[in-house]
């Protein structure tokens, strides 16, 4: 799996509307959006999947008036 960050999200986005954006995008998603309040994560099935959806929305896409940045969820040091 290849698990995505997907930050600087408005407070006022939901779920459903991360879930009607990759769909929208046609870009392949697994399980569900881990929802935070300004950022949320999501697991793609491989690479090529999680290279798309950042090619697709980093910097590009926004919603509620602020432009989200995606990439490449990195585990935080112990």
């Amino acid at each position: 799996m290849n698990k995505l960050y997907i930050g600087n999200l408005n407070d006022k986005v939901t779920v459903e509307e991360l879930v009607k954006l990759f769909e929208d995008y046609n870009l392949v998603y697994v399980g569900e959006f881990l929802l935070k309040t300004g950022y949320a994560f999501v697991d793609c099935p491989d690479d090529q999947w999680a290279m798309k959806a950042i090619e697709a929305f980093s910097g590009k896409v926004e919603l509620h008036g602020k432009r989200i940045e995606v990439e490449h969820s990195v585990p935080k040091k112990q």
